[in-house]
């Protein structure tokens, strides 16, 4: 494992105005606009649902996202719920190249069970379209698109 663990405390110090963090939320877009760490966080899902089965597939540009929004030395926080994305997607940054990625303990759960602030914030800059829209435009290979 090639990433640390830290508290949602911990967490919040590191993502606020003058700390130097960004939180990662790898959930969905849907789940992510119910509420989601208040701070300096971005959304991109590392997977996602279908709508009528149910069925989780792999987000094929969670990588491109990444790369094209930050640079590989960013300290990165990734959280979702208390489930194992998290992991997942910290797993593949570190792969990626990507430097400095802790992940959230708990998730959004523990977040809220520590009364920290919780925000819909689905600005552009924040939100998953917002991100991925630029990425794509720089030259995503034409093998993205299922």
């Amino acid at each position: 494992m090639s990433h640390s663990i830290v508290t949602p405390l911990e967490a919040s110090l590191r993502i606020a105005a003058d700390g130097a963090a960004t939180y990662v939320d790898v959930r969905t877009v849907a789940e992510f606009v119910q509420g989601h760490p208040r701070g300096r966080v971005i959304n991109v899902p590392i997977e996602f649902y279908h709508p009528q089965t149910g069925a989780a597939h792999a987000n094929a540009s969670f990588q491109l996202v990444m790369e094209h929004t930050l640079s590989l030395d960013t300290p990165l926080i990734v959280g979702g719920d208390d489930g194992p994305r998290a992991g997942v997607a910290a797993t593949l940054l570190g792969a990626a190249g990507f430097t400095n990625v802790s992940v959230m303990s708990a998730g959004l759960p523990g977040w809220r069970e520590c009364a920290l602030p919780v925000t819909g914030n689905n600005a552009d800059g924040v939100s998953y379209v917002s991100l991925l829209t630029p990425a794509k435009r720089k030259g995503a290979p034409a093998a993205e698109h299922h």
